[in-house]
């Protein structure tokens, strides 16, 4: 008996648009505005990129073919390198790790920090912390195209600021 050609829906059967759905609604349309916006960011001569409206210009800005970082390494006697986690070089997450080496290194403290860390390699058990017989303070240069496309993880070249050799007292 609810044949809709007999007997059509009132607007009163009809689904409503309720408060809640039309604030949903505006949320939506102005999420995706959100998102949007920062496109206009390409047709300007000079783009500017904020956050957290960013237009992603380090996706598409020009980089160096060859990028320079600071780090330090192990070296177990067998001549196999393996890099120091920032947590074992000093306090701060790793970026905050990274900035105070290179501002260690630039200052010309690399040395003590090497031996700092070899004191500290000189506790820890573990492999392969426990093989470690010396630690550098480097500075590298790689090549981009050459780690991410290739995958060759050599550096470009190094230069090392500190040096020290782990001394345990076994």
């Amino acid at each position: 008996m609810n044949d809709p050609a007999v007997n059509p829906p009132t607007p009163s059967d009809a689904p409503t648009f309720d408060r809640r759905k039309r604030w949903a609604a505006y949320f939506s349309l102005v999420l995706i505005a959100a998102v949007l916006w920062p496109i206009q960011q390409n047709w300007r001569e000079d783009p500017r990129d904020s956050f957290p409206l960013s237009y992603y210009p380090m996706f598409t800005n020009k980089r160096d073919p060859v990028e320079t970082f600071y780090y330090m390494i192990g070296q177990d006697a067998m001549g196999k390198r393996h890099h120091i986690r920032y947590k074992d070089i000093g306090d701060g997450g790793g970026n905050q790790v990274r900035r105070q080496l290179r501002r260690i290194m630039n200052e010309g403290h690399a040395p003590e920090l090497a031996k700092d860390v070899a004191a500290r390699m000189a506790n820890k058990d573990g492999k392969p912390w426990s093989e470690l017989v010396s630690v550098a303070v480097i500075k590298g240069k790689y090549g981009l195209d050459p780690w991410f496309v290739q995958g060759h993880k050599e550096p470009v070249s190094e230069k090392i600021y500190g040096f020290a050799k782990v001394e345990r007292n076994k």
